[in-house]
């Protein structure tokens, strides 16, 4: 089931798309809004930061909320109110795994600190999607500790995610995600796969999933193109 805020995206999208709203008119104000939608005022606010971002709202103080399109820019949007909204990039879009191999705990930077059965880590390499896009908007990779790795013959029928394929294969489920995000210069390899220059700037997220009693379940690896992903949080106390 899609996230109440996706619900609230869709309704005024269909609203715009069906003429009873139109490209140039202004929304009421968001507490009148809300209201008349039977949401809360952060649930719209996360619903206007969507379309926003996807060109089709524009918002000004004092000015209100104006419809400024009515066909919403192609581009992935992670809204962080919950770990649903969280793993959502796994629901949304398509993973084509490409490569996969064995590595050392020591052979790989973000692994220090963390250990694994046998000292190994199945790595898999692969790259993520929006439906009808040319090239992909991510680059990932994805270390599976070896009390897992006996999942590597079943990725080739995945293109959801990497923990899925865990989850359904051992019976269990993520129950914390630790992640962080900073900005780098994008790596050649990662450039030329995405179709950008070499050191333009990208986005870097590292993440660390985890089951409800603390076992790792995976650590991932992932480069964005900063045009087409973001990650947006929106917290209101009510």
């Amino acid at each position: 089931m899609s996230s109440l805020y996706s619900q609230v995206c869709d309704r005024i999208l269909d609203l715009i798309q069906s003429g009873a709203l139109k490209v140039g008119d202004r929304l009421p104000p968001e507490a009148e809004y809300a209201a008349e939608l039977g949401v809360s005022r952060s649930t719209l606010r996360l619903a206007f930061s969507e379309l926003e971002a996807s060109g089709v709202l524009q918002r000004r103080k004092r000015a209100g909320t104006e419809i400024i399109s009515d066909q919403p820019k192609q581009r992935f949007s992670m809204a962080t109110t919950g770990i649903n909204e969280l793993l959502s990039l796994g629901r949304d879009t398509k993973l084509t795994i490409d490569s996969t191999r064995t590595v050392k705990t020591e052979d790989v930077p973000q692994l220090e600190g963390h250990s694994s059965e046998t000292g190994h880590w199945l790595e898999v390499h692969g790259v993520r999607s929006l439906s009808g896009a040319a090239k992909p908007f991510s680059v990932n990779l994805v270390y599976v500790p070896a009390r897992y790795a006996g999942i590597e013959p079943l990725l080739k029928d995945t293109d959801t995610s990497v923990f899925r394929a865990i989850e359904e294969s051992f019976g269990i489920s993520v129950g914390r995600v630790s992640q962080a995000t900073r900005a780098i210069a994008c790596p050649a390899d990662e450039a030329r796969i995405m179709g950008l220059p070499k050191g333009a700037p990208v986005l870097r997220i590292e993440a660390e999933l985890y089951q409800r009693d603390g076992t790792l379940m995976e650590i991932s690896v992932a480069t964005f193109d900063p045009e087409r992903f973001q990650v947006r949080t929106d917290v209101e106390i009510e």
